[in-house]
């Protein structure tokens, strides 16, 4: 079942929709967190924020399809407009990534108080981004039950930009040329990228990206703040069950950031981490046609069933059948 609903969070309504399972009286929840740039709910880019994308890009629908399995196993599920995106109150041209931890942190709270759900069962799933939203927020919340990173981060952004922008100059001029057209945001990044770091360490708060045809004023304390709050200083803090999920052909985030992250959860004593690198899939779970194949062609594919097996046995196996043998010891 589910229910369009709102949490509050520095004064805006922040709509989503909360998917509980048929017959299943007060069950574990977990929250979903999206990733970089104006984000909808079911993990698809907002495509009615056309001076972010002026060509609409294909749905890929990762949460929405995420939730239903999660429904049909007997989770809860939550996910949400990221703020100023779809149907949520706010500006996302002036969020910074805290205020985005802030609207994690007061949907765990809002959960917390959900009578339909188990208060004590709670875990987070984060995409891309997301996943380094999602691991600051289980960092700093001890009692989360489980956290999933998806095609997340270890180092800090400016070095995933980096070996972004090294591989995409490697591309045929082609796939360069589509990518100019139908995402000129990531393009222009690409192009600009020494530039954009400069006026982010000198402490400017915007910086004009692209040229006559496409420009935007880029929000730069977001950039800034991914530097201070680097996702290899909170490794240490996540005690509870680990689930890293990577793509082998991910062309956002390389899957060795997966194996950073699990060597530094591992020697911070955590005994609970599960890493799975999937082989032809990409950032979003896509199985690619070919190896360079880029993210928006492969975006109209379904989300690959091994890695959708993966969740749910994990899910199962580690949290669910951890619940049930609690329930009879208690």
């Amino acid at each position: 079942m589910e229910i369009r609903t709102f949490f509050r969070s520095k004064g805006d309504k922040i709509q989503g929709t909360l998917t509980l399972p048929d017959d299943i009286n007060q069950p574990p929840i977990c929250l979903f967190v999206g990733g970089s740039f104006p984000q909808t709910r079911d993990g698809n880019l907002d495509n009615s924020q056309t001076d972010w994308f002026p060509v609409p890009l294909p749905e890929r629908n990762i949460f929405k399809d995420e939730a239903c399995l999660l429904e049909k196993i007997g989770i809860a599920t939550f996910r949400y407009d990221k703020r100023g995106s779809g149907e949520s109150e706010g500006d996302f041209n002036l969020t910074s990534l805290l205020d985005l931890l802030d609207d994690a942190r007061n949907a765990l709270q809002w959960l917390r108080n959900l009578p339909e759900i188990d208060e004590t069962r709670i875990g987070v799933l984060g995409q891309s981004e997301g996943a380094y939203l999602a691991l600051m927020l289980a960092a700093a919340e001890p009692s989360l039950s489980f956290y999933i990173w998806q095609g997340g981060i270890y180092n800090n952004l400016e070095t995933i930009l980096r070996w972004q922008t090294k591989e995409f100059w490697q591309l045929d001029a082609n796939t360069i040329n589509n990518f100019k057209q139908n995402m000129p945001l990531v393009y222009w990044i690409y192009r600009q990228i020494d530039q954009i770091w400069s006026s982010v360490k000198q402490g400017h708060t915007y910086f004009k990206l692209g040229d006559d045809l496409w420009s935007k004023d880029f929000y730069l304390p977001l950039c800034k703040e991914h530097l201070d709050y680097p996702p290899s200083q909170f490794a240490n803090q996540i005690k509870c069950p680990v689930l890293l999920l990577h793509g082998e052909l991910d062309h956002n985030t390389p899957y060795t950031e997966a194996l950073l992250m699990e060597k530094a959860l591992i020697e911070s004593g955590n005994n609970q981490v599960t890493t799975h690198i999937f082989p032809g899939l990409d950032h979003s779970f896509r199985r690619l046609g070919k190896p360079d194949e880029d993210f928006v062609t492969a975006m109209q594919r379904p989300l690959d069933g091994i890695m959708s097996q993966v969740l749910v046995n994990w899910l199962e196996t580690t949290i669910l059948s951890n619940f049930t043998q609690l329930g009879r010891e208690n």
